[in-house]
């Protein structure tokens, strides 16, 4: 059992060297495979530093962002003996494929079991520099730049005669402007983590049943959870896979920090969410019988806590989330009708 075990964990750390030679292989940083994928920059930190084995779907992901082949990964996976690596057992409480026959099952395990050669040329083929490949397609948390402005700024529109002609006076008007801009920096707003206000336009009052962070589902538009209900209380909503039809409940801002209630429909949970903060940062959920779920920033700038269970009784809309910074002795919750004074 002993070898066992030591074996397992000699393939899983293979697995994390893997992972961290094809990052930075393909010159990605964090946040930019957050953006290519379903994780977050924190998530992400984790799996790639041996904190948290990645979950299959991570690993597949992972594979997509960085056009590479997922199968010698998974295969790693698989052999570590990782939960994730495998399908759910039937009678777990999410839906569940029809088991195959045993010898489709090992015929079917013998195909995707790489070879030591395919494995060798994988493993050599992420040591070659990432050539250019379709890029996988992105989360966008951002409203799309506009047309005319993108095209201008490619160089494709070409400007009227008469706009050189202005160009000497526009050049001084602009730098009039760009004096008043650092005028106006020096005196007050900051930028990165806790740099805005409470009172920021767009860092306003509590929102309600929004959807700007909605995860997108999956392609065969079934969310294949793997927890339900109270089956959910204090699980990782990532390693559930409750983020794939996540909705914002409501949210609040704190100088620059975006705090989110996120909702699950198909697991019936909700977990709570910072992002843009700083390391010591926390974020804490509250149902109305007082159950309450705390997470802060260790790394990175964003993070987010286990989940609690929600009824028709006890809706999302009634559970508080929090967010604070210690450091400067602020914090910043919603619904606001929901604290206590």
């Amino acid at each position: 059992m002993s070898n066992q075990t030591d074996a397992s964990a000699d393939t899983l750390e293979q697995l994390f060297v893997e992972l961290r030679r094809i990052k930075q292989a393909s010159g990605f940083s964090y946040g930019q495979l957050a953006d290519r994928t379903h994780y977050s920059r924190s998530s992400w930190e984790r799996f790639l530093n041996g904190k948290q084995p990645p979950s299959k779907v991570a690993v597949e992901q992972f594979a997509a962002a960085t056009g590479v082949d997922p199968r010698p990964l998974l295969a790693l996976l698989e052999r570590a003996g990782q939960p994730s690596a495998r399908e759910p057992a039937t009678g777990e409480a999410h839906a569940s494929p029809p088991a195959a026959p045993p010898a489709a099952a090992e015929t079917s395990r013998a195909q995707r079991a790489p070879t030591a050669q395919a494995l060798d040329a994988a493993t050599s083929k992420v040591r070659e520099p990432a050539r250019p490949a379709a890029e996988p397609p992105r989360i966008m948390r951002r409203a799309p730049e506009s047309t005319p402005r993108l095209l201008a700024r490619r160089g494709i529109v070409a400007r009227p005669s008469w706009q050189r002609g202005l160009r000497a006076a526009g050049l001084i008007s602009a730098g009039a402007v760009m004096g008043a801009v650092a005028a106006v920096l020096a005196m007050g707003s900051g930028s990165g983590p806790h740099g805005g206000s409470a009172d920021t336009p767009g860092a306003q009052a509590s929102g309600t049943a929004v959807d700007r962070g909605a995860s997108v589902v999956p392609a065969a538009g079934k969310v294949d959870a793997h927890c339900s209900g109270d089956t959910c209380l204090r699980r990782d909503p990532q390693a559930m896979d409750c983020q794939w039809d996540a909705a914002t409940a409501h949210d609040t801002w704190l100088r620059g920090m975006h705090i989110e209630l996120r909702y699950s429909p198909a697991c019936h949970a909700v977990w709570g969410r910072i992002e843009n903060g700083a390391v010591g940062d926390v974020v804490t959920i509250k149902d109305r019988t007082g159950l309450e779920l705390q997470a802060t920033i260790r790394t990175d700038r964003d993070t987010y806590t286990q989940m609690l269970a929600v009824t028709d009784d006890a809706p999302a809309e009634t559970v508080t989330i929090c967010g604070a910074i210690p450091s400067q002795k602020q914090s910043e919750c919603s619904p606001s009708s929901h604290v206590q004074p």
